[in-house]
């Protein structure tokens, strides 16, 4: 009988890792939300009303029919006990430690500090006054964010003190776990990049390095990628990512790290133990030859992954925000997208009646996005970004 991979919730644009699973002959279990659609996929179909309630995670954990040859998880939040589940069943898995420090940013935080890693100055408050004095300590403008939460969630722009009673009710709002404090951090000014990679028995390997595009604003949205970067800063921004992985002790897994090049240098935002979102992995494989699933699968299975990646030529993906707001009626260009040479994809995000808001407010608000390829990551970019003023949303009022 083939091997059983679990995987612990499965996230919005993973298609390709189901489809990765299911070509490479695994049977594949899957825990997640009842009207999540890829739940249909799998052999083992456990759905949960919460996938974020301990107790309907555990027993799901306990309706599985066998024992998983392997699991692994692409939410952040879920890492911690996908660990403790793995550990209890012997199966291959980073530990709950690590895991732990690789949602929690700020233990995280204060374990790459003590590592003496690079990161921007920070301070962790518990109430509104102890923000204020934070932020006062390092200087307007800083990030507020939610410790224990993924990606932009619960992170916002604090420009100055006046707003800062509002950011915080935001803010503290989205907090899942009320004895993690939250972070006042600099806002750092550079280049961001994200680092795909992996580590085994201790060893990182790194992927490629991702460079991102973010819609300025009181809420950092990323609305660009574009792989694989190979400017003069790729070495040390690659060291950097994987110099803080191997602090924070996580192994066996799929690493996607966060990086700022500043004047200081390379400032590590977080460490994330999984692979990346929106489409990095389909980009990576088309580009690289090489498929970052069958990497994750390896890691989980216990076995040593093999990357021999053959890269040719880069591709950069770009999102739309709506320029106003409304009530969208729909797109104008697409048959002139779609003629585009060098599109490899498209998607829609935002649906015809959906009521959107004057200023995007989170990821939720992106429109729709390309996918361009091109020689290196810049004429990817560029092509991309030419591509999409030609998708037009059109609005009914």
């Amino acid at each position: 009988m083939s091997e059983l991979l679990l995987f612990v919730g499965v996230v919005e644009n993973r298609e390709f890792a189901i489809r990765s699973a299911l070509e490479g002959g695994f049977r594949l279990a899957i825990i997640d939300f009842a009207t999540a659609p890829m739940l249909q996929l799998a052999h083992v179909q456990l759905p949960v009303d919460d996938l974020f309630d301990p107790g309907e995670l555990q027993s799901a954990f306990d309706r599985l029919p066998e024992r998983p040859d392997g699991v692994l998880t692409f939410y952040d939040e879920l890492m911690e006990p996908t660990a403790v589940f793995a550990e209890k069943i012997g199966c291959p898995f980073m530990s709950p430690n690590a895991a732990h420090l690789a949602l929690n940013k700020v233990a995280q935080r204060d374990a790459l500090s003590r590592a003496g890693l690079p990161c921007p100055r920070w301070r962790t408050c518990d109430s509104l006054d102890e923000t204020l004095a934070a932020a006062a300590e390092i200087g307007y403008p800083v990030i507020l964010k939610t410790a224990d939460q993924a990606g932009a969630i619960g992170k916002e722009l604090v420009a100055h003190e006046g707003e800062m009673a509002a950011v915080y009710e935001s803010v503290h709002a989205t907090r899942l776990d009320l004895t993690v404090p939250l972070l006042v951090e600099e806002q750092l000014s550079g280049p961001e990049y994200s680092i795909e990679g992996f580590v085994h028995e201790g060893r990182a390997t790194a992927i490629c390095v991702t460079e991102k595009t973010t819609l300025p604003g009181r809420i950092p949205i990323v609305i660009g990628h574009a792989l694989p970067y190979r400017g003069p800063d790729e070495e040390q921004i690659t060291a950097t990512a994987i110099d803080a992985a191997l602090a924070l002790g996580i192994d066996g897994t799929i690493i996607h790290v966060e990086v700022f090049m500043t004047a200081r240098g390379p400032m590590i935002v977080e460490v994330n133990a999984r692979t990346a979102g929106d489409r990095l992995m389909d980009m990576i494989y088309r580009r690289s030859g090489g498929n970052p699933y069958h990497v994750a699968f390896a890691l989980a299975l216990g076995r040593s992954p093999e990357w021999r990646p053959r890269w040719q030529g880069a591709e950069a993906m770009l999102w739309t925000v709506p320029p106003r707001g409304g009530v969208l009626a729909g797109y104008d260009g697409i048959p002139d997208v779609l003629s585009e040479p060098s599109l490899m994809g498209m998607a829609f995000a935002a649906n015809p009646g959906m009521t959107l808001p004057p200023k995007p407010e989170h990821v939720g608000h992106r429109l729709c996005w390309v996918i361009c390829a091109g020689s290196d990551w810049r004429e990817a970019s560029e092509r991309a970004r030419t591509t999409l003023t030609r998708l037009e949303p059109r609005f009914a009022s």
